[in-house]
């Protein structure tokens, strides 16, 4: 029998995993607060992707879990928050953006069923759900920094690139998590990911003409971009949309946008 230890021998438990993964963390956000150039911040984020890619792959999954969706959904809401921690001027705003991004991974982690016989649909939908809503903070640091690259001159080009590009992985992203949900890939899908991406393109230009700030026009873009992407994934399964149902989220969800809006948002 061979002594030598290999990665595939080893299992750590989830929780732990994600203590470990704290404090690679708060290692990344000492040197997003110390250094400012540029390549060694790269060469941070590089080594942060690293380190989840070697980390995933000593933690335990059960077989109808894949690492690389938990790899992907990381690497992802590492980028935004990445990009959302660079613009953010306010200090009590940077440390609060720290914590989201040292508290969503290690629940990420701890949403991980420790053992083989816990893979009921109960146990593994929370999981799911919490990858989701840390690619929608992803994608709002994305749009974040979009934004923000527009309207303080950063890119030495043309504003409809960067929306382009954004619009691009807002369609990815869609895409990626209508899969994630099983909807069949068929005409249906392919014409709503297009749809999605006119509709993202052009509402974002419109917010970029609205006197707001690149962190509220990020928030109202996802807003709306959720509020679709939802509707369509109803819309994509064999069942329908059942509006008896969904008819009192989207009611709430509306009034609550237009409070948003009219009572919170500060108009320039």
């Amino acid at each position: 029998m061979s002594s030598k230890l290999s990665l595939k021998s080893i299992s750590l438990h989830p929780k732990f995993a994600g203590f470990l993964d704290v404090f690679i963390g708060v290692l990344f956000l000492i040197a997003l607060n110390k250094f400012v150039v540029w390549w060694i911040l790269l060469v941070c984020l590089a080594i942060r992707w690293l380190w989840w890619a070697v980390l995933l792959r000593l933690v335990y999954y059960p077989p109808n879990l894949k690492r690389f969706w938990h790899f992907l959904t990381l690497s992802f809401f590492h980028l935004g928050v990445f990009l959302l921690l660079l613009f953010i001027e306010w200090n009590p705003s940077w440390y609060l953006v720290g914590s989201v991004y040292l508290v969503f991974p290690l629940i990420s982690f701890w949403l991980l069923p420790a053992r083989s016989d816990n893979q009921l649909s109960f146990v593994l939908k929370p999981y799911r759900r919490w990858r989701f809503w840390m690619t929608l903070f992803g994608l709002y640091g994305v749009w974040s920094a979009t934004y923000a690259a527009i309207s303080l001159q950063i890119l030495n080009t043309n504003y409809w690139a960067p929306l382009l590009t954004s619009s691009l992985i807002t369609m990815a992203v869609s895409a990626w998590w209508w899969r994630e949900y099983q909807i069949e890939k068929n005409i249906r899908f392919w014409w709503w990911i297009f749809s999605i991406g006119i509709l993202v393109l052009e509402v974002s230009w419109v917010l970029f003409r609205w006197p707001l700030g690149y962190f509220t026009n990020s928030l109202i873009l996802i807003w709306l971009w959720y509020d679709v992407w939802l509707l369509a994934r109803f819309h994509l399964v064999p069942a329908g949309i059942n509006w008896r149902k969904q008819n009192l989220f989207f009611i709430i969800n509306g009034i609550l946008f237009l409070v948003y809006l009219s009572l919170i948002v500060k108009w320039k």
